[in-house]
């Protein structure tokens, strides 16, 4: 026979169980205003039939200690007031609810720290509880995997990897590049302090960036173009502006390369907020003139240009573009590079050949940790480009003599495509006929059958 429970009752039986109201609801199966509306009414109140039975099927089901507390409770005089039984003046039907901290804060993410429950919880309990937890967070917060020795080896790395790939072939730096992220990622994945957090984002944006290069180079621009939004979303995080700024520079490299000119345009000159370092601004302003002159407008190529030299004399400088450098710098040497390269697509022979002879200059003559064999050589296929728009077959010969000796893994996918077009230059009617034409001609076919970017890796097989 189902008993005719009332809110009394009710009340006893969740204190026996030692529930809140939320949970002794949710053990019913009904909404816990129900149950606070019996408990307020006291022994006037009776719940439905349907909701007797499911508390005389709790009672029934419950087990022995808790039967005899709710005996207890109905034998004594009022279970809707319990006198404090403990030091802490707190009733054990209630106290019991919360036995550590932790579950006390429990509750309160229960959303049980209501005025009812209040009023029999110890408020020391309440203040001590929640200082414990500040403590104890503070302490596992301050526990990293990052130090100091780790963070400088790994500042290390990526100051040898920028700057040994202009000197180095393309795949065994991507393997050093990989190696390095892969760490940084693990150290990512534990905890370590939010300035080291930041630290390692950098670290990884720096990484992303140096892979997007070297994916660049072996003709892969789709790779290239994901690793260049991962280093921009790192860049993000850290809030790092000398990374935005070069990333900028690099993805808008991407688009011009990809044949995209107008979002390469958008992306160089959207560089420049980002850039606080007068390296950054140079190599931006450099990178839309070229794009111009791939759209063929002289008048914003040059004054691009002109933006470039201006910049060139200030004093902003940043971590990535003057202290790191190497992939990120962007000296004279370069800057001479990118306008011949800008003077070439705009026909402008004189000013091409001036502009790259110089950046040969800068190369050859400067420090050998230093030199880029990559912008190096695209400089003497522009002069040679130059060249032949001036008509001189020998002088263009003259130019690629070094490239055309450059070891296989070295010969970055630009080149390949540079090289393609200086064919078709040789194949006009004005050195169709000339057989020294058509044995360099010979020589550049050979050659661009052989780019690094044709077996990627040592060992892999030739596509």
């Amino acid at each position: 026979m189902v008993r005719q429970w009332s809110g009394r009752e009710a009340r006893a039986l969740r204190d026996a169980k030692r529930m809140s109201i939320r949970e002794f609801a949710a053990h019913l199966g009904v909404h816990e205003r129900l149950v606070s509306k019996w408990e307020a009414g006291g022994a006037r109140v009776h719940p439905r039939p349907v909701n007797q039975a499911a508390l005389d099927t709790s009672l029934a089901r419950s087990d022995e200690v808790v039967r005899a507390r709710f005996a207890a409770l109905i034998d004594g005089s009022s279970v809707d007031h319990v006198e404090p039984e403990n030091d802490a003046q707190q009733p054990d039907s209630v106290r019991a609810h919360y036995s550590s901290d932790a579950e006390l804060l429990d509750l309160v993410d229960a959303g049980a720290m209501r005025a009812d429950a209040l009023a029999v919880i110890s408020e020391r309990d309440l203040i001590m509880a929640a200082a414990h937890e500040a403590s104890e967070h503070a302490g596992r917060a301050e526990a990293s995997n990052v130090g100091p020795t780790v963070l400088e080896q790994l500042d290390s790395d990526v100051l040898r990897i920028a700057n040994d790939y202009v000197h180095v072939p393309p795949a065994p730096m991507m393997v050093e590049m990989l190696r390095v992220r892969r760490r940084v990622y693990r150290l990512l994945e534990g905890r370590q302090k939010p300035s080291d957090t930041s630290h390692l984002y950098l670290i990884a944006g720096i990484l992303s960036g140096l892979l997007a290069n070297a994916s660049t180079d072996l003709g892969y621009h789709d790779a290239a173009g994901e690793q260049a939004r991962a280093a921009w979303a790192y860049a993000e995080l850290c809030g790092h502006n000398g990374l935005r700024a070069w990333t900028r520079g690099m993805q808008a490299l991407i688009e011009y390369w990809s044949e995209r000119p107008r979002r390469a345009v958008l992306l160089a000159q959207g560089g420049q907020q980002y850039a606080e370092s007068a390296t950054a601004q140079v190599r931006l302003h450099n990178i839309e003139a070229r794009v111009w002159s791939k759209l063929g407008s002289t008048v914003d190529a040059e004054r691009c240009i002109r933006a470039a030299d201006t910049a060139r004399g200030g004093t902003g400088t940043d971590t990535l573009h003057d202290e790191i450098g190497g992939v990120f710098g962007f000296g004279e040497p370069k800057s001479q590079y990118y306008a011949g390269a800008t003077y070439i697509h705009l026909g402008q022979a004189q000013p091409a050949l001036t502009a790259t002879q110089r950046a040969i200059e800068l190369y050859t003559e400067g420090p050998q940790q230093q030199r880029s064999y990559g912008a190096e050589a695209l400089a003497r296929v522009d002069s040679a480009a130059a060249h032949l728009i001036n008509g001189s077959l020998d002088g263009a010969t003259e130019s690629l003599q070094p490239v055309l000796q450059l070891d296989e893994d070295k010969r970055i996918a630009q080149l390949d495509e540079r090289l393609t077009g200086l064919r078709r230059h040789i194949a006009s009617p004005r050195f169709r006929d000339a057989r020294e034409a058509r044995r360099l001609d010979e020589r550049l076919e050979e050659f661009c059958g052989t780019t690094a970017a044709r077996g990627m890796l040592p060992g892999s097989p030739t596509p």
